[in-house]
């Protein structure tokens, strides 16, 4: 058995003490310090759960002074067109280095827009994780193909499209239709850069929407009336000019789970998303600590996964350890993350 001990992160927040590790399962779960020297110790959570990637953009050749629809708007942006010209193994070195970036700060899963058409959900769908993929895959073109999108989907868990703008609305329809057919999830991005029709919108009957950063107070409203989940990517709206108005979107009790966009201007690190959600949410005078929600309960809902926040006795030991400096872990983890502290992903 191994023993990893520190401030522990459960349902009801942190408490010092010690958990034992043994097959993939915590079969031990203690008060105070473990009855042998453990493996690790310091701020011990669940894995993280990036609920929004684009894997392939790591080796994406940035141009800072394009807009955000000259970098990634389709068919034509700058990224969408260096996509297009990567072969199958450029393509796949290029997922695999987002990969192991994640897997580096403690990312166990992560929740990809899987652009290319059956191509690319295939590539993905070929590199084994951790961290482990759920795949929304994209058709090739803004249209719908009936043939097509069930091709797609015999690699793609989902459908996770741009835009409802980019998109006639009786094509749109007809692949979310198909996806909620098959029984898979259908999602999108959703007014990142300007405000877009959200009744358009929740008629799709996405599983989950993605940015919402240009939304309007009543958007927000009909969003969270609806109990549709929406991941917001803090740091690449920043990068693209836009600050996402989380104390709006608390305000009007929006579901919230974190992910980390693109890597062409990123680095896939959740430690640090997490912080500068919390940074954001004090700076618009908001409760920081709705970062822990977003960063570990919306996900596992999200991904049916919300059993593995339990730390008990039994439960999977699919955790994260970093070190923890400071007598307050939940001012560590918000405020004092992503600064290259060693971490540690636990899985057996």
């Amino acid at each position: 058995m191994r023993y990893v001990a520190g401030h522990i992160l459960g349902p009801d927040g942190f408490r010092h003490g010690h958990l034992g590790i043994e097959r993939g399962a915590i079969v031990e779960s203690g008060e105070g310090d473990p009855p042998q020297r453990p493996v690790l110790t310091g701020v011990i959570t669940p894995s993280f759960i990036n609920c929004h990637t684009h894997v392939a953009d790591a080796h994406v050749r940035l141009d800072t002074s394009l807009s955000l629809e000259e970098l990634v708007a389709p068919p034509d942006g700058l990224k969408h067109r260096q996509l297009g010209s990567m072969d199958d193994e450029s393509l796949r070195a290029s997922m695999r280095s987002s990969m192991d970036m994640m897997i580096r700060s403690g990312t166990s899963r992560f929740i990809d827009f899987r652009e290319g058409g059956e191509q690319g959900s295939a590539a993905l769908r070929s590199l084994r994780g951790p961290p482990h993929a759920r795949i929304m895959g994209r058709p090739s073109a803004l249209s719908y193909d009936k043939d097509e999108a069930s091709r797609l989907l015999l690699n793609a868990d989902g459908i996770g499209i741009s835009a409802v703008s980019d998109w006639k609305a009786k094509d749109l329809e007809a692949l979310a239709e198909q996806a909620r057919g098959e029984g898979r999830p259908f999602a999108l991005h959703v007014s990142e850069s300007r405000r877009e029709d959200i009744e358009a919108v929740l008629s799709l009957q996405p599983s989950f929407l993605v940015h919402m950063s240009s939304a309007s107070d009543a958007d927000m409203r009909r969003v969270a009336d609806e109990g549709v989940t929406t991941v917001v990517c803090p740091r690449s709206n920043l990068f693209m000019g836009t600050v996402t108005p989380l104390a709006r979107m608390v305000e009007a009790g929006m579901e919230l789970a974190l992910g980390t966009d693109n890597f062409m201007n990123g680095d896939g690190d959740m430690r640090a998303e997490m912080e500068c959600m919390a940074r954001l949410l004090r700076s618009q005078r908001a409760d920081a600590s709705h970062a822990l929600s977003a960063a570990f309960d919306a996900p596992r809902k999200l991904l049916n996964l919300q059993s593995e926040l339990s730390m008990a006795k039994g439960a999977p030991a699919d955790l994260v350890a970093f070190e923890h400096q400071g007598s307050d872990p939940m001012c560590e983890l918000l405020f004092r993350a992503g600064n290259g502290r060693r971490t540690a992903l636990i899985r057996q």
